[in-house]
């Protein structure tokens, strides 16, 4: 059937012959009938679905009438972040700086984890739970809309931790946006 093709081709279409000179393939007659029924025990049980990585304890966004420079200097200056979310506000803004304050939930020693600013600004918040604590971490992303800033703040953990941390959050861009828009003009 192939003779007519010249041998190169001839060798890339005919499969080698088993020593035998057989190409007949016969499988092993047991091994077949056992792959075919499979083993003689129920079927497993399905798995439960992967754990989440990580929960959303708390998320706000908010608009706020000042450009995103402004707005990434006030997450990121310790005497701004003072007046507008936390008492004693110490921050080292780099790349594995500190990122502290105490608020009404509790005292905030965080290790910064991301600076790319003036955009993001990501820090730990190690949350106590249950005679331990929980590393948390907590993002601030900001974006132009116009000539004001979104701002978007998430925190996050690898495992539910009780608390109001909505409301936590509300407030925090809320008294941000304060802070920022009190020299503000107004929309025209």
């Amino acid at each position: 059937m192939q003779e007519g093709l010249p041998p190169r081709v001839r060798a890339m279409q005919e499969p080698p012959l088993s020593e035998s000179g057989s190409n007949d393939y016969a499988p092993d007659p047991l091994a077949r009938a056992e792959a075919m029924s499979g083993s003689p025990e129920a079927p497993a049980a399905p798995k439960p679905p992967p754990a989440p990585r990580s929960v959303l304890l708390g998320a706000a966004k908010i608009t706020v009438r000042a450009p995103i420079p402004r707005v990434f200097e006030a997450l990121t200056n310790g005497e701004q972040l003072a007046m507008w979310w936390a008492e004693d506000a110490r921050i080292e803004a780099e790349l594995g700086g500190r990122y502290e304050g105490t608020l009404p939930e509790g005292r905030v020693e965080g290790t910064i984890t991301a600076i790319d600013g003036p955009g993001k600004l990501s820090y730990t918040w190690p949350v106590p739970h249950e005679g331990g604590s929980v590393e948390t971490s907590v993002v601030f992303e900001l974006s132009p809309k116009g000539p004001e800033t979104a701002v978007h703040v998430a925190h996050r953990s690898p495992m539910p931790v009780p608390g109001g941390w909505d409301g936590v959050w509300q407030r925090s861009v809320q008294s941000l946006k304060a802070f920022l828009e009190q020299d503000a003009p107004g929309p025209a």
